[in-house]
């Protein structure tokens, strides 16, 4: 990790939500700016979208040749849940414990392996290989890991607070830790960004801000990451203690992370 810190950061975007259901027109405008800068994203994709609070067209009926082709282009795609239909849970049984909701944490492990092989199906059937999971909400649970490596041969999980991917009950784990653009010294650090919800005024600030971001920084794809078997440092422990510190002050106040 010492050595780590001498090396500049890097960075990776992710795109959430994306589903039958999305802005396209939106979506589009986001493309065209990452193939400007020749990055390549990890996209999380919805299989079946029943969550309403999201559905922001009418349902496109091209949207997995859409996948498809980010996928023919080397964009990583991820499998973000099922349907984004949620429950509640006890956000303290969460290995994230961003909120009070999940799609799979707290089911048994024949429920969560169901909705898990359901979603695969539907990847496959549309010539999708998901290599990555995305938890709708960041909530899951350690049963959810278990579902995913019986039901699928995803090894990587885009979620978690730490300066550097490391391993986790035999997966591997990218950290998640931005939501916009923002200067890091060291580390390797994921900005999700929802395009669906971002403003005609917020895509051309990220355009011009990306501009100035991409020629000092340097940005990932899968291909760039080693995903040797790492476990937590002193310092990955120490900064996700003071994130979940804060988290809560956030919390107490009624704001949340976003």
């Amino acid at each position: 990790m010492l050595d780590s810190l001498f090396h500049r950061a890097e960075y990776i975007i992710r795109l959430d939500d994306a589903s039958h259901f999305s802005n396209f027109e939106k979506w589009n405008k986001i493309e065209r700016i990452l193939d400007k800068y020749n990055i390549k994203p990890i996209v999380a994709v919805i299989p079946e979208n029943m969550d309403n609070s999201i559905s922001y067209s009418k349902y496109n009926p091209d949207f997995w040749k859409t996948v498809y082709q980010w996928q023919e282009k080397g964009w990583n795609i991820a499998m973000h849940g099922y349907r984004h239909i949620f429950h509640f849970i006890d956000r303290n049984e969460l290995i994230f414990p961003f909120y009070n909701r999940s799609e799979f944490a707290g089911l048994k492990l024949n429920e969560q392996r169901l909705k898990i092989k359901k979603s695969n199906q539907i990847f496959l059937k549309n010539r999708i290989n998901p290599k990555i999971w995305i938890s709708p909400g960041h909530c899951m649970d350690n049963i959810t890991l278990e579902a995913i490596k019986l039901e699928t041969e995803i090894k990587i999980i885009s979620d978690g607070i730490s300066f550097y991917p490391y391993s986790f009950r035999g997966l591997h784990f990218i950290p998640q830790q931005l939501w916009k653009l923002k200067k890091k010294f060291f580390g390797i650090w994921t900005i999700c960004l929802h395009p669906d919800t971002m403003s005609e005024s917020e895509i051309k600030e990220f355009d011009k801000s990306l501009s100035l971001f991409v020629k000092k920084n340097d940005f990932l794809d899968l291909n760039n990451i080693d995903f040797t078997v790492r476990t937590k440092s002193f310092f990955d422990k120490l900064f996700n203690l003071f994130f979940w510190i804060k988290y809560e002050i956030k919390v107490l106040f009624g704001h949340n992370i976003k």
